[in-house]
C-alpha cells in the first residue's frame, strides 16, 4: 500500500447509525404504505385472523428493488382459532411486499434502508 494513505468512502449518505429513530420511523412507515393497497383484500379472514401479526425481513437494492426474497422471520398472535390461517398470512404478506417493490425511498438516505427493521404485517397497516 502507500505510505500514509487512508480509506475514504465515496458515499456521500449518512452512515444509518447517524440516522435517527424518527427517520427510521418515517421511512418504516413509507414502505408500509406503499405495501398497503397490495395487502388489502388479501388478508386472511376467518375467526381470530386479526390477531395474526407475520414479520417479514426484506433487503433493498439502492432502486429500490427486493435484493433478495422477502422472508418470514417470526409470527405472533397464532392460536387454535386461527392456526389455519397461519400459513396462509404469511404467504400473502410476503406476496403484498413482492408486488410493492420497487420502493419509492430516498435515495440519500439508502443506508437507512437498505436494511429496513421487519414489517409487521397485521390486518390493518
Amino acid at each position: 500500500g502507500v505510505t500514509g494513505a487512508q480509506g475514504q468512502s465515496r458515499s456521500t449518505n449518512p452512515p444509518a447509525a447517524a440516522i435517527g429513530p424518527a427517520t427510521r420511523t418515517a421511512l418504516s412507515a413509507a414502505i408500509l404504505r406503499q405495501i398497503k393497497p397490495n395487502w388489502q383484500g388479501r388478508v386472511p379472514q376467518g375467526v381470530d385472523a386479526d390477531k395474526l401479526v407475520s414479520i417479514i425481513a426484506i433487503e433493498l437494492k439502492p432502486d429500490g428493488s427486493l435484493a433478495g426474497p422477502p422472508r418470514l422471520v417470526a409470527q405472533e398472535g397464532i392460536n387454535d382459532a386461527n392456526r389455519a390461517q397461519a400459513t396462509r398470512h404469511a404467504e400473502a404478506a410476503i406476496r403484498a411486499v413482492q408486488l410493492a417493490a420497487p420502493f419509492i425511498l430516498p435515495i440519500q438516505l439508502y443506508d437507512a434502508w437498505k436494511k429496513p427493521p421487519a414489517l409487521r404485517m397485521r390486518k390493518s397497516i
